[in-house]
């Protein structure tokens, strides 16, 4: 009888294989390219009323940033890439989102550009609902949140290897903050103050609507959401140091008031605040995924201390507050609560998910 030797195959070379703490740094610089030019070219929508083509400065910095995160995603997978094996196995760990952004933003650019050619460019509030810019927009996306992604896939990440998934997931909220920027109350204060005429020209604080009230809280909903959804996807999985949700809400807030200009610069002081606030809380709290009773009370408060300074600080600039004591506080109590139902129904699915794979 014939015998062979028996053959044992290894793993393949290239299925996935997970990024390096630089590599994600790497992707994250691309990234923040692509942001800054996303931030520029907003503030140029903003500021600049006759915009007439869509060959720009913003746009070069724009669209450079994109083509680098392209270039870098597919270095990443060349390098992985084995002979004879599919492409679409040699794409890095965690990073499979990433190229279906990169395709996407491509194939939104160019409709961008027929859509600027046909429609002419957006000011304002339409700007954010123009399809080919919410293309663009979730591109970026599912770049951004690459190294993100890659980390939740390795268990074995630790500090100070998790830092590119901190931020990460805050450039993640704002991106999110900048499409959603008519409703992010840190880019104008308007949005809770009701101001009338009077008969020398001025203008006062007056009484809100009852439609103002509604557009208002569904701001301060929106705003929560994108500054304290990335903390808490993050916390579900890793045990952040204060510095960490501090700097995650002061960043975003701050990069949209300098993107309307320095509109009402005063609310950096505000934003200040409720950052230092958020990481008293969760200093006080120190809460952690093995913690479940101080991860959801450190998330239910952390909005409503963050923007407590933010109403205290409009009252101070504008002499009086357009909303009563009891919508100005329920406010903050319904930021709460969205993170309180956030922070738990994350919880139970991902308990769920766990006791499924089992």
């Amino acid at each position: 009888m014939d015998a062979t030797a028996p053959t044992f195959a290894g793993p393949p070379a290239a299925v996935h294989r997970p990024t390096n703490t630089a590599e994600d740094v790497l992707t994250l610089v691309a990234g923040a390219w692509l942001l800054t030019g996303t931030y520029v070219d907003g503030w140029a929508h903003n500021n600049l009323p006759d915009l007439e083509t869509f060959f720009t400065p913003w746009h070069a910095i724009l669209y450079s940033g994109f083509a680098a995160c392209a270039v870098w995603i597919a270095a990443l997978t060349w390098r992985r890439h084995a002979p004879g094996t599919p492409w679409i196995s040699a794409v890095p760990a965690g990073y499979g989102a990433a190229a279906a952004g990169v395709l996407l933003f491509l194939v939104s650019g160019v409709a961008d550009l027929a859509w600027h050619s046909v429609f002419g460019i957006e000011q304002s509030i339409k700007a954010l609902f123009s399809p080919s810019h919410l293309g663009l927009a979730t591109g970026g996306l599912l770049i951004l949140g690459a190294p993100f992604a890659a980390a939740r896939r390795s268990s074995g990440r630790s500090w100070p290897r998790l830092v590119p998934a901190v931020v990460s997931a805050m450039l993640c909220g704002m991106v999110g903050a900048f499409i959603l920027q008519e409703f992010a109350v840190y880019a104008r204060h308007g949005l809770i103050q009701t101001f009338v005429p009077t008969a020398g020209g001025a203008r006062i604080v007056g009484e809100p609507t009852s439609s103002s009230i509604i557009v208002s809280l569904g701001s301060f909903f929106v705003s929560t959401a994108a500054l304290f959804v990335p903390m808490l996807l993050l916390s579900l999985r890793w045990r952040l140091a204060a510095l960490v949700p501090a700097a995650m809400v002061f960043v975003p807030s701050a990069a949209l008031q300098v993107m309307v200009a320095l509109r009402d610069p005063w609310l950096l002081a505000a934003a200040a605040v409720g950052a230092v606030l958020v990481g008293l809380v969760w200093l006080a709290l120190r809460p952690a995924p093995d913690r479940p009773g101080r991860l959801v009370t450190a998330l239910a408060l952390a909005p409503m201390v963050f923007w407590a300074p933010y109403f205290a600080a409009v009252a101070l600039h504008d002499g009086a507050l357009s909303f009563s004591p009891e919508v100005s506080g329920g406010t903050l109590v319904w930021t709460g609560l969205e993170m309180l139902a956030l922070t738990v129904l994350a919880r139970r699915s991902g308990a769920s998910r766990a006791d499924a794979d089992r």
